[in-house]
């Protein structure tokens, strides 16, 4: 309940300060530098080091960075058979391949499920969501960035140099260096206080970037990007782990986490960016939304298999 009220009021401030502040402009940009300098690589530091990879840990994890493959090729495919912008097509890959595993994924697997579930659900996160936001992701958004005309857009070595400047990507490679005993473990209740943020800001960022009457371009691909996230995600979840032979631990935590709606934070990215940013705004918004009615039927779904 915690965690729900905190997404409404986050989300609900951001949408009050775009009707309040007049340089709400200003105050995004700086949201975002944030999150990117500072509260996401804090996360990554604080997190990524305590990680102990084994055996069907790595189921969650697998259906994770499995998923890129069914989810981006349905976005793609049907953004090109409507024959939409491709920065349509960008937010819509972005966004429908990583779900919100973190900040919202695991309070509400804590809620529903025991402590033996919300430990795949870490390493869905961590290993799957985490990671391919900090590799998969960053490279879509330089790909679909339309802050470049096609001339000068990057090739593959410019890409790859700065996906690794990016501030996330380098607190990544660090994190994953670590002992679990290294200094960044002393800087705990700062990172923690870092981390913590990233959430609330994000949530600001989306809610002032969000307009509750959609454009009419915009309609079509919402609702095709809340249908391939939070319906075909969990779906093949169901099928990947009824194909394996998980337990129910493994299986409730793959299935849930696959439900959840989109990330935020590669949202942020792709607003910052500047590829479809109200559209995105929409998506998020409106995903997180209907997860109030389509959670707990994935959750009774789970309980009825």
């Amino acid at each position: 309940m915690g965690t729900i009220t905190l997404v409404v009021v986050c989300f609900s401030l951001g949408m009050l300060a775009r009707s309040q502040v007049t340089d709400v402009t200003t105050i995004v940009q700086w949201l975002n530098r944030f999150i990117i300098y500072l509260a996401l690589p804090a996360l990554i530091l604080l997190n990524v080091p305590q990680l102990d990879i084994s055996g069907r840990m790595l189921v969650p994890a697998s259906f994770a960075w499995l998923w890129l493959l069914p989810g981006g090729l349905s976005a793609v495919w049907l953004a090109r058979w409507k024959n939409w912008p491709r920065e349509i097509e960008g937010a819509l890959l972005l966004l429908v391949v990583m779900g919100n595993t973190s900040f919202v994924g695991l309070p509400l697997i804590q809620a529903f499920f025991d402590e033996a579930v919300l430990g795949y659900a870490i390493f869905y996160d961590q290993l799957g969501s985490f990671l391919i936001l900090s590799t998969v992701g960053l490279l879509l958004v330089l790909m679909y960035s339309p802050h470049e005309s096609a001339a000068q857009k990057p090739g593959p070595l410019q890409i790859f140099l700065s996906v690794l400047k990016f501030p996330p990507m380098i607190a990544l490679l660090v994190a994953l260096f670590l002992p679990i005993d290294a200094p960044a473990a002393q800087l705990e209740p700062v990172l923690t206080l870092l981390g913590m943020l990233l959430m609330p800001c994000a949530l600001l960022v989306v809610g002032i970037q969000f307009r509750p009457r959609l454009l009419p371009e915009h309609r079509q691909p919402v609702v095709a990007g809340v249908f391939i996230k939070m319906f075909m995600g969990p779906a093949f979840a169901l099928l990947f782990v009824t194909g394996v032979g998980s337990t129910d631990e493994v299986r409730a935590a793959t299935v849930f986490q696959a439900a959840m709606p989109c990330m935020i934070t590669p949202g942020l990215l792709a607003i910052n960016a500047g590829i479809a940013p109200r559209l995105v705004a929409a998506l998020l918004g409106y995903g997180s939304l209907f997860a109030f009615l389509s959670l707990p039927l994935v959750y009774l779904l789970l309980a009825w298999t």
